[in-house]
């Protein structure tokens, strides 16, 4: 386990915590997999905006055990258990990558599938999204990460408050974070792959 800071382009402190699943390239068939999830972060914790990384590395999880896990932090993540909030899971292995997007898009989550547990710049988000709001992020991303609906809504040649909206939307699904500012400054929504966080030794 490691808790460390990250910043956003803006500055903003995220804090990032990852829980190692294990070690090496073995299959992941543990029985009590939930036990481990529940390591992840307890529900109910008060912090500032987060991202919590489920690093498989090398390892194949089994079906089931994936499963298990992914749904078990993602539903919590979509409930708002943890907070302000973002799930990645990290892994090398190509299948471990479909599995993960199919369950997401099955179960409605939002997560962000990396190939690094600190490196989140081309991670990969999956789940329920449609093809504007694919476009959405990935204009967000071309910016800098981070925007407001003002500066959104300028650059697309729309409504502030449908460039809200659109960013708004993607927010409560799970894959933007917002950070709340007075008027007329305007909240800020901050993609999480431009977090750049430290590299792990």
């Amino acid at each position: 386990m490691a808790l460390a800071p990250g910043k956003s382009p803006d500055n903003i402190h995220f804090v990032l915590r990852i829980v190692p699943a294990g070690t090496g390239s073995s299959v992941w068939d543990n029985p009590h997999a939930e036990q481990q999830v529940r390591r992840f972060m307890p529900p109910g914790r008060h912090h500032g905006p987060m991202v919590g990384v489920l690093h498989l590395g090398g390892l194949r999880p089994t079906p089931g055990v994936l499963q298990d896990a992914i749904v078990t932090i993602g539903e919590d993540v979509r409930a708002g258990r943890y907070g302000s909030f973002t799930f990645v899971v990290s892994t090398e292995d190509a299948a471990t990558k479909q599995v993960i997007s199919d369950i997401a898009t099955s179960k409605n989550l939002a997560i962000f599938v990396s190939s690094s547990p600190t490196d989140f710049e081309h991670a990969e988000p999956v789940g329920d999204l449609t093809a504007k709001e694919r476009e959405t992020m990935t204009f967000v991303m071309s910016g800098g990460g981070t925007v407001t609906s003002a500066t959104f809504g300028r650059q697309l040649g729309i409504e502030q408050t449908t460039a809200g909206n659109r960013l708004v939307a993607l927010q409560r699904k799970g894959f933007l974070q917002r950070i709340e500012r007075p008027h007329p400054d305007g909240d800020l929504f901050i993609d999480p792959r431009s977090v750049r966080a430290p590299q792990l030794a």
